[in-house]
């Protein structure tokens, strides 16, 4: 078996172990999103695929007819050498199989990730994965070579099967048009940032400037520099304001030790326990610089790495205000 074959095949598996034990709801989309990205599906031996193997093949051959036509045609008005026609076609085949190797790749790394997500059947919903979404989806992801973009456009597929509407297609445009030095800059933001859950919603999620104003590089030290931050603003993941403001004092818990909402940072749950309940900040105001919806819809699917300096300073600002950070749940 080659390296093509053996792909396939961990693809099969994964597909089906994934969409075993999910919510109906969620496999429709499953089935859905699959079916149109990833090539394996045309022969994967399940029933909810009998059928469509036929019809796939029927749409491919048609194509390639009309491709041969047009090349015969090409080929016959003008002259051009053959070798370099035979080169020209190749290079182009080359290209489109590079391109669905791609969407093979990011449709694999979605199934592992949805076979290792609790879906909750109450949780799901009868709203069908968009077909402009998916086609905007395939246009983009099918660009995307390096590891890392594949495995954050799998996460993004993941999420969008899941619960239609998490991802917007603005998000979608936006993540796809970084480059690397943004890239970069956006995990570093993600990386020191903390975030308001109620449930799954983000509702604000910012880098806190502690006792400076970030407009004024408080935050250089820290690698989010007033320039650095100026390309994430450019590219639409954090708002203008850099020195914004928001309430916290939902992630402070209540007696029973229960909270609101949860402080989460670096993919981690967190609560904040008075460790004086005289003095304790009661609104704990966070200012710094705020993601935008777009930045928030990608801050829980991009790696995150341990900032150690930001979050030491992190959780001495918080016992500044009379308040320990405490882990909530296994993690």
């Amino acid at each position: 078996m080659d390296n093509n074959d053996s792909s396939l095949e961990l693809l099969t598996d994964s597909l089906e172990t994934a969409i075993t034990g999910i919510p109906a709801p969620v496999r429709k989309n499953f089935i859905k999103a699959f079916g149109q990205l990833c090539t394996a599906a045309v022969d994967i031996p399940v029933a909810w695929l009998e059928g469509k193997a036929t019809e796939i093949r029927a749409v491919t051959e048609a194509r390639v007819q009309i491709i041969k036509k047009e090349g015969d045609s090409f080929s016959k008005n003008i002259e051009v050498p053959n070798e370099y026609i035979s080169k020209a076609s190749t290079k182009f085949a080359s290209k489109i199989i590079k391109e669905q190797l791609n969407l093979d790749e990011i449709t694999l790394n979605a199934a592992k990730d949805l076979s290792n997500k609790e879906v909750k059947e109450e949780s799901s919903v009868e709203e069908e994965i968009d077909d402009d979404w998916l086609n905007e989806f395939e246009s983009y992801a099918r660009l995307k070579s390096s590891e890392d973009m594949k495995l954050i456009f799998g996460k993004i597929l993941s999420g969008e099967v899941s619960k239609p509407g998490t991802f917007s297609i603005r998000t979608l445009r936006l993540i796809s048009q970084l480059d690397n030095q943004a890239a970069k800059l956006f995990q570093l933001l993600c990386s020191q940032s903390v975030s308001m859950m109620l449930g799954e919603l983000v509702y604000d999620a910012r880098v806190v400037s502690f006792s400076g104003n970030a407009a004024s590089n408080s935050l250089q030290q820290f690698g989010l520099s007033f320039d650095n931050l100026n390309v994430l603003q450019e590219y639409g993941l954090i708002i203008s304001d850099y020195n914004s403001s928001m309430n916290y004092q939902y992630c402070i818990a209540h007696k029973g030790n229960s909270v609101d909402a949860i402080l989460r940072f670096n993919d981690k749950n967190y609560g904040l326990i008075p460790t004086d309940m005289e003095k304790y900040d009661k609104e704990l105001k966070l200012s710094g610089v705020a993601l935008t919806k777009a930045g928030k819809e990608l801050l829980n699917i991009i790696p995150v790495e341990n900032v150690e300096n930001y979050k030491k300073a992190l959780f001495e600002f918080f016992e500044s205000k009379h308040l320990k950070i405490v882990p909530i749940g296994n993690q």
